[in-house]
């Protein structure tokens, strides 16, 4: 029966805790292994939570649906580029405070707009329209897969499609919009029935090259310095799609999720990064190490999980009736435990493997039984998966055997899995010592109390059963947002502005020393933009901003420093190299000098100073202790 079900959680309180706690641990994974991959983990907890912790019947039956379609929510904002404003809350100057808080509140709330949007959208719509979605999304995925592999087998492409996207597309995921843009655009033009969902995939990667060539390349915008990524015009243009599309769709229930998402992830990044700041600053009681990143990392997951189940549950009390299962139940939601069970799993846990592989790779030691360490991860990942995929493929084909016979208990053993699993693959990337202790309890801690939760309040719940009174349509007026959202907005300015007046007041003067700008001269983006191009050895002086002395036994003649952070080196026997690279840390730019050509090499990090009209570079490069190179812009 379609509408059997609770109209409630039991216990709201209890309902929001575990949607926050089980983000919260998300979050802090996320903060690991980072980008799109892993964006994906909290956004997949969060829609199996929501809909586990509900009491209704008919959402049993979607968890592992809106599991994948959280993680495909959440995956957008991966490409979003953050810790430079962070940066900006550590300063001492008002308004590069206020800057860095406000941009981290833009950001936040693009990244769980379009989040809880795609996730409503699985909690309202037909399961018709829903594979849909999900075969346009396979689609898409399948040309990215075709793209990791062609780099995988040719590593200088890679490489040079790296450079070109520095260069020319300011880092963005330019290469993986137009994937989209073409994928999308083919299945649309081969398969007439799925046109409605690879139209708003191909609108939306529309959406981002408008979004990003109007804002950013020939707009000018740009909210971090040049050696950030700057996809977030491109992100923008998504948002806007999408709401146009739940808008136009009449689907209030789902617009009214993106924007609880927008302002929830908005006020729960910058309140996170707050929390953190008294950490970062060691301020009483925090005069210790303390992992400040998965302290923000968890106050994000936090925020931003009570905030969208904030929105659902107002979707729970106002009695949102079922969504229609017009097609059978197997097809989706297999394709859905595979994306969470193994793929997610797969793109980030090569990321835990890394370090290991490349301890391996600089070890003496010979590959066992010829086989490298890469091989032997691999191997052992397909040892797991093989498992997984022969029970999917069973299931499929109508077999019930290895699996509860409840909808509950399906998603329940997918949820469990993927949170110890991930619990496991970080351990494993990295291992437990007295020094990343802290880092792991902040990861486990909410790990194990949202399973606590889940296994004492949720699972008694589970079978506490009954009949929506008067189900309400998606399309219903009722889930427009009211004053109290409205109030919130209104709000955030007075909240940013009370979090910078705080993170100034308890501060004194620039965090560590280092200010960071982004207005005035001293900007940091002034200063990057002032270091590109070529500069001419003038020679050699005693003190930084001394005359420069012209020295015939000088090796280097030329320096030029790229967007992409290479330096091109001139000798003077004519020859140029470009195995330096130029770098950012705190508020100044640096010169990364490798001393030699040993696996793994050798470093010197040298500040590039400006005094005046010329760049002054502590030499030589190992000692860094017999004066200044002085180096004057080419053509001046």
């Amino acid at each position: 029966m379609p509408n059997e079900s609770r109209t409630t959680p039991s216990n709201s309180i209890t309902y929001l805790l575990f949607a926050a706690l089980i983000m919260a641990y998300g979050w802090g994974y996320r903060g690991t292994v980072g980008h799109e991959a892993g964006a994906m983990l909290p956004g997949a907890l969060l829609g199996l939570a929501v809909c586990l912790a509900s009491g209704r019947s008919d959402w049993y039956r979607r968890s592992v649906v809106a599991g994948l379609f959280g993680a495909a929510g959440w995956a957008w904002g991966g490409s979003l580029s953050y810790m430079e404003h962070t940066a900006y809350t550590m300063s001492d100057s008002f308004p590069d405070v206020y800057y860095g808080y406000s941009m981290l509140f833009f950001l936040g709330g693009l990244w769980a707009g379009i989040g809880g949007g795609i996730l409503g959208l699985s909690l309202t719509e037909p399961r018709s329209v829903l594979e849909r979605f999900a075969r346009a999304f396979s689609v898409v995925c399948f040309f990215y897969f075709l793209a990791y592999l062609f780099f995988l087998v040719a590593p200088d492409y890679k490489d040079a499609y790296e450079t070109f996207s520095i260069r020319t597309f300011h880092d963005s995921d330019w290469l993986s919009a137009t994937f989209a843009l073409v994928a999308s655009g083919l299945y649309w033009l081969t398969c007439r029935k799925d046109r409605p969902a690879s139209a708003l995939f191909f609108w939306c990667a529309v959406a981002w090259w408008v979004g990003y060539l109007g804002l950013t390349k020939f707009g000018g915008l740009r909210l971090a310095p040049l050696h950030r990524s700057e996809s977030w015009g491109g992100v923008v243009g998504i948002l806007v799609v999408l709401l146009i599309y739940l808008h136009r769709r009449n689907n209030r229930a789902a617009l009214m999720l993106s924007l609880y998402g927008i302002l929830g992830g908005g006020l729960g990044f910058a309140t996170a990064v707050f929390i953190r700041h008294p950490v970062a600053l060691r301020l009483w009681p925090f005069t210790e190490q303390w992992p400040q990143w998965r302290i923000a990392e968890d106050s994000f997951g936090l925020i931003m999980g009570s905030a969208i189940a904030l929105g659902v549950l107002r979707l729970l009390r106002g009695r949102l009736a079922s969504p229609a299962e017009d097609t059978p139940r197997p097809p989706l939601d297999v394709f859905a435990a595979f994306a969470l069970l193994l793929a997610i799993n797969w793109v980030n846990f090569r990321r835990h493997a890394a370090p290991w592989i490349e301890r391996s790779d600089h070890s003496d030691t010979a590959p066992l039984l010829g086989m490298s360490m890469n091989g032997w991860f691999v191997l052992g990942g397909a040892l797991v998966s093989i498992p997984v995929l022969v029970g999917l493929l069973q299931y499929l084909r109508g077999s019930r055997q290895l699996v509860p016979q409840t909808a509950f208990g399906k998603s329940a053993i997918v949820m469990l899995l993927l949170v110890w699993g991930t619990v496991a693959g970080y351990s494993f990337h990295d291992t437990p010592s007295a020094s990343s202790m802290p880092g792991h309890f902040l990861l486990w801690i909410p790990a194990f109390a949202a399973t606590m939760l889940f296994m004492t309040y949720v699972t008694r719940a589970a079978h506490s059963t009954g009949t929506i009174e008067d189900p309400v349509s998606c399309s219903d007026r009722r889930w427009n947002v009211g004053v109290k959202y409205i109030l919130g907005w209104c709000l955030v300015p007075l909240c940013i502005l009370a979090m910078t007046g705080a993170s100034v007041a308890i501060q004194d003067g620039p965090a560590g020393g280092m200010p960071r700008k982004r207005f005035g001269p001293d900007a940091y983006w002034r200063l990057t933009a002032r270091l590109l191009g070529t500069w001419r050895v003038a020679g050699i002086a005693d003190t930084l901003g001394g005359n420069a002395e012209v020295q015939k036994d000088l090796s280097v003649t030329a320096f030029s420093f790229a967007p992409d952070r290479v330096v091109t080196v001139s000798t003077s026997e004519g020859a140029s190299e470009t195995t330096q690279q130029w770098m950012q840390k705190d508020q100044y730019t640096w010169l990364k000098w490798r001393l030699n050509e040993t696996d793994p090499p050798r470093y010197a990090e040298i500040p590039l100073q400006f005094r005046d009209r010329r760049l002054f570079i502590a030499w030589p490069p190992d000692s860094q202790s017999g004066g200044y190179l002085v180096l004057e812009r080419e053509g001046e």
